[in-house]
């Protein structure tokens, strides 16, 4: 395996992708912005400073790496940067680095496939990112990726799933998850209520980060054998959200009451935010999406392939309710 760069290095997936290289010991470049947190000190990580939307340091990334390993998203906006100049002209810009520089392969971290794509940024976006990697001539492993549990488990009103992390993408500034966890971030230990996407029925392979990331880290570090690759990425089991209500009470020892909001409030609300900010609209949006579209495929034959153990969803919320509550 040759030298790996990690676009997207200081994102919470990019993060653990990057660990889980260097600790095998792999020569890892990480993409960093200029001033963005020193997560790989004394690690043996090499930073190259830059930006998706600044060609030149993609060139300047790319020189000598085989292999690179895109996590980068605008779905919790670190900064400044639309939608488009992020996942849209940014992700050409790599293509185009990667191409210039010999590049051999790309791993593209997407997100699941549903039939409301076109109807939210974030699907859109990704769907027309794999066209682009697909047509590019490169060789590619595309990951589409279910819903995360760290993330979407938090979202249910609780901090439990965020424990531990060492750069959680709902812990960023953002104006929208910093009210929303103001608001009802620990809902379930402080007052036993779990918030509960439409009417609960969707039925989706949740998977641990820590998984997706071992998965994207084995597939840039397995031998370049020629064969591109699109698959479904999750966890071992698919549940519904009524079922992962269930998990969260055996796991803080108490009856939970569920609040629904019904999946027509995420559109509406989608629609109203959008106009004022994008990225509110846009996880409203997939809020909607996952409210009401079910992602019941097996990952385990994947999974196995790669040498990678998944993670269930009671032994992720029980491995995190072990660990301290942040400050």
């Amino acid at each position: 395996m040759g030298p790996v760069l990690v676009v997207g290095a200081t994102g919470q997936l990019g993060t653990a992708v990057v660990d889980r290289l260097a600790a095998a010991g792999h020569r890892v470049r990480a993409l960093v912005r200029a001033g963005a947190p020193r997560l790989f000190a004394g690690e043996g990580v090499e930073l190259a400073f830059g930006d998706l939307r600044e060609v030149e340091s993609l060139v300047a990334a790319c020189q000598g790496m085989a292999t690179v390993v895109a996590t980068a998203n605008a779905v919790i906006p670190r900064g400044v940067g639309s939608f488009d100049e992020i996942e849209g002209t940014g992700y050409e810009n790599l293509i185009d680095a990667c191409r210039a520089e010999g590049v051999k392969r790309i791993v593209f971290m997407s997100v699941c496939k549903t039939p409301h794509d076109a109807s939210v940024t974030t699907f859109r976006l990704k769907r027309r990112i794999e066209e682009r990697i697909q047509g590019s001539g490169l060789s590619y492993s595309i990951f589409r990726g279910s819903l995360f549990m760290d993330d979407w488990f938090a979202l249910m009103g609780s901090s439990i799933p965020l424990r531990g992390a060492k750069a959680a993408t709902l812990r960023r500034p953002f104006w929208f998850s910093k009210a929303f966890f103001a608001m009802v971030g620990t809902a379930v230990e402080r007052r036993g209520i779990v918030l509960v996407p439409g009417k609960g029925t969707a039925r989706h392979a949740f998977v641990a980060l820590d998984d997706a990331a071992a998965i994207l880290a084995a597939a840039a570090a397995a031998p370049e054998d020629g064969v591109n690759l699109v698959a479904d990425l999750g966890g071992p089991e698919v549940l519904s959200w009524d079922e992962v209500v269930g998990i969260f009470a055996r796991v803080v020892g108490r009856p939970l009451k569920t609040i629904r909001t019904p999946a027509k409030v995420y559109r509406v609300l989608a629609d109203l935010l959008e106009p004022l900010s994008p990225a509110a609209g846009n996880l409203m949006a997939m809020s909607w999406v996952v409210a009401m579209s079910d992602t019941p495929f097996d990952a385990r034959p994947l999974a196995e392939r790669l040498g990678v153990r998944l993670t269930g969803a009671e032994e992720f919320l029980r491995a995190k309710a072990a660990l301290a509550p942040e400050a």
